[in-house]
């Protein structure tokens, strides 16, 4: 995990101390969890996705506001859950040369079959692959 993901779930963690938002579920065998609702549970990925879609839904407001008073284009941003970030976390390590049996393991899938459905490739990746074999050592 990267070093700012890492400071960022410490500092969730602190928060929901300091709040009292510690939850005492225990689901599968996880407890602990870092993001709780007001009443203490886990939040779901349903709650998850509201925040998101919220976010999304206020810059693109925003965004259009501000492009329309700048007679300019607004560039928005799509639609975004917790299922299209698992897509994006499985691509970017992928990029980024993670072994694929770790990114399997870390996404929980049984099959490298599911975690190849993930993992987006893009033209820019394969020229930049492609341009990367083409180099001599």
């Amino acid at each position: 995990m990267p070093d700012r993901a890492r400071e960022m779930l410490e500092y969730q963690k602190h928060y929901q101390h300091l709040n009292g938002l510690e939850s005492d579920d225990v689901i599968d065998g996880y407890k602990d969890f870092c993001f709780t609702n007001k009443n203490r549970n886990p939040m779901m990925p349903s709650s998850v996705n509201n925040v998101l879609y919220n976010i999304v839904r206020k810059y693109n407001k925003v965004e259009s506001a501000r492009a329309e008073a700048n007679n300019a284009r607004p560039c928005l941003i799509p639609k975004i859950s917790s299922h299209i970030l698992r897509h994006t976390a499985c691509t970017r390590m992928s990029e980024d040369g993670v072994d694929a049996k770790v990114i399997m393991k870390f996404l929980g899938h049984a099959s490298m079959d599911m975690t190849d459905h993930y993992d987006h490739v893009s033209e820019e990746r394969m020229l930049r692959e492609f341009r990367r074999l083409g180099k001599t050592k």
